[in-house]
């Protein structure tokens, strides 16, 4: 019987998302607050994450791209903030306040707002989980690898500056405590098993008094330095040259040339590799292994992560109508060694794009054979990244 509610509720919820009413009802319903009466800032800094970042590449389509895109995003924004008497459902953690109050949830896609469901508001358990404080991690962040750290994992780094004590309760739910992202660091993790996490269960309504939301500028860093520290991963000297190639039976944004483009690859002596074919395990692993990567734009590139930053070298390839800028930004805060972008045709119906195997291999040529000491990125040679940077 509880299968059948499940699956007339999912339905339910499906049919209601897809015909927008729900959403409009909902937007109706529910009142977004950011500020005011009940919110506290404790700690607020904006920072230019990418001033001085090089934006000159062999491509002019992508450099001009990326100075237009920079400026969108440079300053950025880190804080610690309080809310006063927070109601929190327990399937993504949104934050209730008297009055329907919708308090901004622990991940916010501008797009694609999310809100609580209200007939399970109506009609929640009177009994709720009661709390003096809590730090509101992650009700819906970690969706993958990339806004498991970006989103979720980084925000940590204000829990120092905030004063709390390391007892204070961490909210999570259940579905994001068991993704294999988040388990496979607190397993790795002593400072992470030191916190106080509490795991929402599934119909546990949990009301704080004084809620704790944590956010660090995504791309600043020394937030993705000390991110890295927290997985405690062994040093392993990379030797490995990989082309990370896309499943193109379960993705889109798959090279439609892919054929001639392993052949060159192989003659360099690099191995296709198909992450998303491979354990969480063994991915960092062959990560941890690389010191030469060529890559098809996508999440799978989020775990250039593991690399190690003083020998590691990437060419991204990428659309020419689907440019994105998330792999640079990561890397040149990381401090990677080397960073380069090759851009392909434009991508047809979402799914497969050309790249010019000549341009491709001339640019593989420039990173096998670069011999600067510092960092390159694109057209530009900067100096070592030194621990103050």
């Amino acid at each position: 019987m509880a299968s059948v509610s499940h699956f007339l509720t999912k339905a339910t919820r499906t049919l209601l998302w897809h015909t927008g009413l729900g959403r409009r009802v909902a937007a109706n319903y529910w009142k977004n607050r950011q500020e005011g009466e009940g919110f506290r800032f404790l700690h607020r800094r904006t920072e230019d994450v990418f001033a001085g970042m090089p934006t000159r590449f062999v491509d002019t389509v992508f450099s001009d791209f990326l100075v237009e895109d920079n400026k969108r995003w440079t300053m950025q924004e880190s804080f610690v903030l309080e809310v006063t008497d927070v109601l929190l459902e327990p399937e993504r953690l949104l934050g209730i306040r008297a009055g329907r109050q919708l308090v901004e949830q622990t991940v916010v896609y501008k797009f694609d707002r999310s809100y609580p469901f209200i007939l399970p508001y109506l009609l929640r358990p009177a009994k709720t989980t009661e709390l003096e404080t809590a730090i509101w991690y992650d009700g819906l962040a970690t969706r993958n690898y990339f806004h498991h750290l970006v989103d979720a994992l980084i925000s940590l780094q204000q829990l120092e500056i905030s004063g709390l004590p390391l007892s204070t309760p961490l909210l999570i739910t259940r579905s994001m405590y068991e993704t294999v992202y988040f388990q496979y660091l607190y397993q790795r993790s002593p400072p992470l098993q030191r916190l106080n996490w509490h795991v929402v269960g599934d119909k546990e309504w949990v009301r704080v008094q004084k809620l704790y939301k944590f956010q660090t500028a995504p791309f600043n860093p020394g937030a993705w330095r000390a991110m890295r520290e927290l997985y405690a991963m062994p040093e392993v000297k990379p030797w490995r040259k990989v082309f990370l190639n896309r499943d193109k039976a379960r993705y889109g944004r798959y090279l439609a040339n892919e054929e001639e483009t392993v052949a060159m690859l192989k003659r360099h002596g690099f191995e296709e590799v198909l992450a998303e074919n491979l354990s969480i395990d063994q991915q960092a692993q062959l990560f941890q292994e690389t010191e030469y990567l060529v890559a098809l734009h996508g999440a799978g590139m989020i775990q250039q992560f593991f690399m190690d930053y003083e020998r590691s070298h990437v060419v991204e390839i990428m659309p020419r109508n689907y440019l994105q800028p998330l792999y640079y930004w990561q890397a040149y805060a990381m401090g990677i060694k080397y960073y380069d972008v090759v851009v392909g045709g434009d991508m047809r119906s979402g799914k497969e794009y050309p790249v010019d195997v000549t341009i491709l291999e001339a640019a593989v040529l420039r990173m096998l054979t670069n011999q600067h000491p510092g960092r390159v990125y694109g057209l530009t040679e900067l100096p070592l990244r030194t621990s103050k940077e």
